[in-house]
């Protein structure tokens, strides 16, 4: 689908937020954000860029900005369905070594469109529904479109400390692919236990663990066939809130933190013979 029409499906979530807010009286507008409207922006700078264990680049830097916002519109503290949000959001990757480039901005290999519907339930479960336009301003591939389901559960009110975070998500390519010749569906998972907090919050030490397997022709080779294992990683992740920064310009967080992935054979061939790779990263963010 062109950049153009993805463009608009922001400029309109952008406009329904506009016409919600401006409807309400002037004294009640700044009450009506905070309490109906978050989001997050975010910097990413690292070594290499996979996904979901597919080689995109890992020489040079890649520079990963995104941002998404969230308009709720339901909350309760009953019941079984506890929120209901829209948003949408946008993640760019620029990348030195001009990954692919055929036109310009060489330099931005990645540009991609995604409106979501969030929900939560009782017991801190979550799904969150997104379709995404993974588009290339540079050339360097076709556009694909992709319809995800995931599902998380903050265990940490049943669990405490030993909390693991576990999430799974189902894609299902409807338009085009990202490896192979046919569209497919994938299934990834993972799990974040939290190794150690400071009391005062001010130190968060995680261990993200991640699986990619394919459910149909996710991970298929050029003879047709097809690995069910995609991708595994482990990693740590050390989180910094910058507590210093005034609490009205939103809630900043410094992170450090790396993954050492394994491929299977297919992703191992498109990754220069690679069956092992580390990947580091350093992150900057705030959520408002």
């Amino acid at each position: 689908m062109p950049v153009a029409r993805t463009n608009a499906y922001l400029s309109t979530l952008v406009a329904v937020l506009l016409v919600a807010g401006l409807s309400t009286p002037a004294s009640a507008q700044d009450d009506w954000i905070a309490d109906h409207v978050s989001g997050i922006m975010q910097l990413d700078v690292t070594n290499a860029y996979f996904f979901r264990g597919i080689k995109q680049e890992r020489h040079g830097v890649q520079i990963e900005p995104w941002a998404e916002l969230y308009v709720n519109l339901y909350k309760s503290d009953d019941g079984l369905l506890r929120s209901a949000s829209v948003g949408g959001g946008i993640w760019n990757s620029f990348q030195s070594e001009r990954t692919g480039a055929v036109e310009y901005p060489q330099w931005l290999y990645e540009t991609d469109f995604y409106p979501l519907v969030a929900l939560k339930f009782a017991g801190g479960v979550g799904l969150t529904t997104t379709y995404y336009f993974y588009t290339s301003p540079n050339g360097a591939f076709k556009t694909t479109q992709e319809l995800d389901f995931k599902f998380n559960w903050d265990d940490s009110e049943a669990f405490g400390k030993w909390s693991m975070q576990p999430w799974v998500n189902f894609a299902i390519e409807t338009q085009n692919t990202s490896f192979g010749t046919h569209s497919g569906q994938g299934v990834q998972m993972g799990i974040a236990p939290t190794l150690y907090k400071t009391e005062n919050g001010s130190f968060t030490l995680t261990a993200p663990c991640e699986l990619g397997l394919a459910i149909h022709r996710y991970y298929e080779t050029a003879s047709g066939g097809e690995n069910t294992f995609g991708y595994g990683n482990i990693g740590l992740l050390a989180s910094f809130p910058l507590k210093f920064i005034p609490e009205g310009a939103g809630a900043w967080t410094f992170s450090i933190g790396g993954k050492y992935y394994a491929f299977s054979e297919t992703l191992e061939n498109v990754n220069d013979g690679k069956s092992t790779y580390p990947v580091g990263t350093a992150s900057l963010s705030v959520a408002f």
